[in-house]
C-alpha cells in the first residue's frame, strides 16, 4: 500500500481487535492504564504456625460469602493471579466477601497474627501483590452492585469489573473514563489514578471519584469523601492500591456518553523516530478532544528497524477530525501506509479497545513517565534503544488536557503536568531483566517517574518514581488509617 487508507463510515457493529492485535506485537499485554487489585497485601510467605494460630473454621462461619482454603472446590483457580508469568500462588485462604461487614470480619479475626492481608478485584496486580503467598486474600469480585442515580452519579461496588461499569453507564447513556481493559476492577484502576483512552478531554477516572467507602487497617468503615476523612480521599485518588484499607464501594460522577471516533495510523518502519517525535509535539498542544498512544515496538533479527502505530480516540463531530490528522501527518513528514478511522457508540468504542481476550496472560512490565516532548534526537535515541531489542512495546499514553487541569499536589497523582505514560512491556514470562534495562534506558530521555498502577518488584527508586513529592503526605496519610501495617507489602509507601 503506497498511500493512506481512510474509514470514516459511522458504525454501530464493533470489530473485535485482539488485545495482541491492538499493541501490535504478538504476545504482549495491553491492560492500558488499570491494575485489577485495589488493596495489596505482603508478598512474602507466612510462617506455617502463625497461619495455623487463626481459627479459619471461625472465620467460615461468620461470612457471607464463602471462605477458601487449599483443598477446597474453587480454590486453584480463584489463587491464580492475573499474569500468568507470575506463577502458582498459595494464600493461607481466599474470603470471597459478599460487603462490608464480611471485610470487617475478615480484619477482626486474622490481623495481627502476623499474615499478609490483601483485598483484590480483577486480580491484575502486574507484581501479584493482591494474592500473597501465605497469607488471606479479601476478594471483593462478588461486590459489584452499580446504581446510577438521578443525578449522573453511579455507585459501584469495589468488585465491578470495568465492562460491566461501561455497559451499565451506556444503558443509561453515561460514561465515565476509565481502561481499556474489561476485566480490571474499577476500585484498583482508580486508586493509582486510571489512565485511559478518553483521559484528555475528562480527566483521570479518579478524577471523578466523588466519594468512597473504607475500611481502615483497623477495621472502622469510614466515608472519604472531600468533607469526611478528606485526607484518606487525597490519598485515594493516585496513592495506589493498598494504602491503608480496603474499599467497599465507590461513588463517580459521571458525563453524557459521548460519540467516539477512533482512529490509527502507521507510518513507515524508518519514520518511527519522526513519528514519535511528531507525535509528542502534536498531542502536547492538541485540543483536549483528543486522547491518543503511540505505540512503538521491536523489530526481527531480519529487520531490526523498530516499526509504529499511533491510535487514539476523538470525541466531538466525526468531520472535525481529519485536520488534526493532517497535521500530525505533516510534521512526521511522509504519508502512512495505513489509516482508519471509525466512530462508534461510547459502549462500542470501549468494547472495541477492550479486543477479544479476556482470560489471563503472561506479561512483565514496567513504566517511565514522559515529562517532555520529544525532540527528533531523543526520538532516535529511543528508537535506537528498542533497535537493539527483541519481543517489547513502548506504549507511549497520552496524558495532558483535562489531566493537567489539577496541580500535581490536588490530588496523590503527582504526573499532572507530563505528556505521557509510557508502558514498556513483553510478553517473555522471565522478562523483567529486559524491561528494567530498557526503563532504566528511557530514563535520560524520558525522566524517572512512573506510573503506580503498572507496578514492578523489582524496581529501584520506586517511591520517588510513583509519587515523587507526594511520598510524605501520602505516608503520614496511610500510616493514620493503618497504624500497625496491616495492609502492609514491599512497595506500601510506608515503606519508602
Amino acid at each position: 500500500m503506497t498511500g493512506p487508507q481512510q474509514d470514516a463510515q459511522n458504525s454501530t457493529a464493533t470489530p473485535r481487535l485482539s488485545r495482541r492485535g491492538f499493541l501490535g506485537l504478538t504476545g504482549a499485554l495491553a491492560a492500558a492504564g488499570t491494575t485489577g487489585a485495589f488493596a495489596f497485601g505482603s508478598a512474602g510467605n507466612a510462617n506455617a504456625a502463625t497461619s495455623a494460630s487463626i481459627d479459619w473454621a471461625g472465620l467460615r462461619k461468620v461470612l457471607d460469602g464463602p471462605l477458601l482454603r487449599p483443598g477446597d472446590a474453587g480454590y486453584t483457580a480463584a489463587s491464580r493471579p492475573f499474569n500468568a508469568a507470575l506463577g502458582t500462588r498459595t494464600p493461607a485462604a481466599i474470603a470471597q466477601v459478599t460487603g462490608r461487614a464480611d471485610i470487617q470480619r475478615c480484619l477482626k479475626r486474622v490481623a495481627g497474627h502476623g499474615i499478609p492481608i490483601a483485598a483484590r478485584s480483577g486480580g491484575h496486580s502486574y507484581a501479584g501483590y493482591s494474592t500473597p503467598n501465605g497469607g488471606l486474600v479479601i476478594d471483593v469480585s462478588r461486590a459489584k452492585k452499580i446504581t446510577i442515580k438521578d443525578d449522573g452519579t453511579v455507585q459501584v461496588g469495589a468488585g465491578a469489573h470495568l465492562s460491566d461499569v461501561y455497559a451499565a453507564l451506556a444503558a443509561r447513556g453515561r460514561a465515565l473514563p476509565g481502561g481499556s481493559c474489561p476485566t480490571v476492577g474499577v476500585a484498583g484502576l482508580t486508586l493509582g489514578g486510571g489512565i485511559g483512552v478518553l483521559s484528555r478531554p475528562y480527566g483521570l477516572t479518579c478524577d471523578h471519584l466523588k466519594s468512597a467507602h473504607v475500611v481502615t487497617g483497623e477495621g472502622e468503615l469510614v466515608l472519604a469523601d472531600a468533607s469526611h476523612h478528606s485526607d484518606l480521599f487525597w490519598a485515594l485518588r493516585g496513592g495506589g492500591g493498598g494504602q491503608g484499607g480496603v474499599v467497599t464501594d465507590l461513588t463517580f460522577t459521571t458525563v453524557a456518553a459521548p460519540t467516539v471516533t477512533v482512529f490509527s495510523l502507521t507510518f513507515p518502519a524508518t519514520a518511527t523516530a519522526a513519528a514519535l517525535s511528531a507525535w509528542s509535539q502534536w498531542i502536547h498542544s492538541a485540543v483536549p478532544a483528543i486522547t491518543a498512544v503511540c505505540h512503538v515496538n521491536t523489530g526481527t533479527a531480519a529487520n531490526p528497524t523498530p516499526t509504529n502505530r499511533i491510535v487514539g480516540t476523538f470525541v466531538g463531530t466525526p468531520s472535525k477530525l481529519p485536520p488534526h490528522l493532517a497535521d500530525l501527518i505533516a510534521a512526521v513528514g511522509v504519508n502512512p501506509t495505513a489509516q482508519r478511522s471509525t466512530s462508534y457508540t461510547y459502549l462500542n468504542a470501549m468494547k472495541y479497545f477492550a479486543g477479544s481476550g479476556t482470560g489471563r496472560e503472561k506479561f512483565r512490565a514496567a513504566s517511565r513517565i514522559l515529562n517532555g516532548t520529544l525532540t527528533r534526537a531523543h526520538a532516535q535515541q529511543v528508537t535506537d534503544l528498542m533497535a537493539e531489542r527483541r519481543g517489547l512495546v513502548l506504549l507511549f499514553d497520552a496524558l495532558g488536557g483535562e489531566v493537567a487541569d489539577l496541580a500535581p499536589t490536588d490530588t496523590a497523582f503527582v504526573h499532572r503536568k507530563a505528556v505521557a505514560s509510557v508502558q514498556i512491556y513483553t510478553s517473555n514470562a522471565s522478562g523483567d531483566p529486559a524491561v528494567l534495562a530498557l526503563q532504566n534506558a528511557l530514563t535520560p530521555v524520558t525522566g524517572s517517574g512512573s506510573y503506580v498502577n503498572y507496578l514492578n518488584a523489582n524496581q529501584k527508586g520506586w517511591a520517588d518514581a510513583y509519587w515523587g513529592k507526594n511520598t510524605t503526605r501520602l505516608k503520614k496519610v496511610v500510616k493514620k488509617y493503618d497504624p500497625k501495617g496491616v495492609f502492609n507489602f514491599a512497595q506500601n509507601v510506608r515503606n519508602a
